[in-house]
């Protein structure tokens, strides 16, 4: 036994100190010499007999695992000292070196004062001095080197690419959505270009026409017929400038994102729009707090529900329901307006959603167009989309999907 404790062979000759031919006065020598070369070295060194009890550790070894007084550890199960996925890597690693080869790995494990450590670990077989020919080792040598630095470093270059890795698949979302909004906006533009050269010149062309008649009627009765006319055509405009300018004020509106309970947005939408309408059998289910801005979210669940409100008036059991549903794989909420209202075509039903566009004559259902346009305009600058069925007669469902 050296004085580190590490066990050594007892014969050797001068070239090789296994073979058995050294002589006793060499081999003290020669043992101080080897275990000099062991305290030296910068890896812990230890001996390990074939079941795992700790033999021998060098001076180094001590000072890397913080190890103050060897004879604490001498005996103790080195194999207890690793836990977790490593042990399983270290199990399988000594049972190749006790067969007789060499074996590696890389694993985790704390010193004896409990700092993180990772290590580099060599385990392989001694012979039995007083057996040279036997297959089995008498006890294992094992190497570990500290590469806790390495391992970290490795960590921290992995967990960087990970976060690069999602900053560039962020910025790649960010950019689609940018393009999509931007397509939105062009296609929006070329529907408020085409409104103020259509929509918006109807109204004035009553108001022209109607003006000019009551201007030269002298029939007293005809004249106010007229500029009642005038009046509703005056009505119409104002309320379609005034969505018109709402529409552009939703698109460029600062979004002040904060999460949005939906129940209390939708318990004052109700509190607000029932009373004029109690006859209405207004239900909803559990609704999800979602990322938005209130009171944008607040005007389009506000749009839907006054819509629903509308298009039942006619109905001799008016109903109205609010729900939500949830898309695990998609990661949203769709939330549903439903009624049992007048309905609408469903092969015009991808025109609703745009400015001015309506499937009712003003003289059926008032309106402007662009309370729908404006539902599109503020659930898509939410990273949502808007969607409608229905059947004439028998009701419409509004829906849009607001990210979780």
């Amino acid at each position: 036994m050296s004085e580190s404790g590490l066990r050594l062979p007892v014969s050797g000759t001068a070239p090789d100190l296994l073979t058995g031919d050294v002589p006793v006065s060499d081999q003290q020598w020669r043992e101080r010499y080897l275990t000099g070369v062991h305290n030296l070295s910068a890896d812990c060194i230890k001996v390990v007999d074939r079941d795992g009890r700790l033999q021998s550790m060098n001076l180094r070894g001590q000072h890397a695992m913080q190890v103050d007084d060897y004879s604490v550890c001498h005996g103790a199960d080195w194999l207890s000292f690793w836990e977790g996925e490593t042990r399983e890597v270290m199990l399988k690693a000594f049972a190749v070196a006790s067969a007789g080869t060499p074996a590696e790995f890389t694993g985790f494990c704390p010193t004896l004062r409990g700092e993180p450590r990772w290590w580099d670990v060599t385990l392989a077989p001694l012979p039995d001095p007083a057996r040279p020919d036997a297959t089995a080792p008498y006890d294992l040598i094992v190497i570990s080197r500290d590469v806790t630095d390495r391992v970290n470093a490795q960590q921290a270059l992995e967990a960087l690419n990970a976060s690069l890795a999602d900053e560039i698949a962020r910025q790649t979302e960010a950019l689609r959505n940018e393009k999509r909004l931007l397509l939105q906006t062009n296609e929006e533009l070329e529907n408020i270009t085409y409104a103020m050269s259509h929509d918006l010149l109807t109204p004035v062309r009553h108001l022209l026409s109607f003006a000019r008649l009551a201007r030269q009627t002298t029939d007293t009765s005809k004249r106010d017929r007229y500029l009642g006319i005038i009046e509703t055509s005056a009505v119409n405009l104002s309320g379609m400038i005034d969505g018109v300018m709402r529409f552009s004020r939703a698109g460029r509106c600062a979004l002040r994102v904060q999460p949005v309970d939906l129940n209390d947005l939708h318990t004052e939408v109700q509190r607000e729009l029932h009373p004029a309408a109690p006859q209405v059998q207004w239900t909803v289910s559990p609704l999800p707090t979602v990322p938005g801005d209130p009171h944008a979210l607040r005007s389009i669940l506000a749009i839907l529900c006054r819509n629903a409100l509308k298009y039942t008036r006619n109905r001799p059991d008016p109903q109205l329901h609010v729900s939500a549903h949830h898309d695990p794989q998609a990661r949203t909420w769709r939330i549903d307006v439903q009624d049992n209202g007048a309905g609408f075509d469903p092969d015009y039903g991808h025109k609703l959603f745009r400015l001015f566009q309506r499937l009712h004559h003003q003289n059926e259902f008032e309106g402007t167009g662009t309370g729908l346009a404006l539902v599109r305009r503020v659930v898509t600058r939410h990273g949502g989309t808007v969607h409608a069925t229905g059947r004439p007669g028998q009701g419409a469902t509004f829906s849009f999907t607001l990210p979780e």
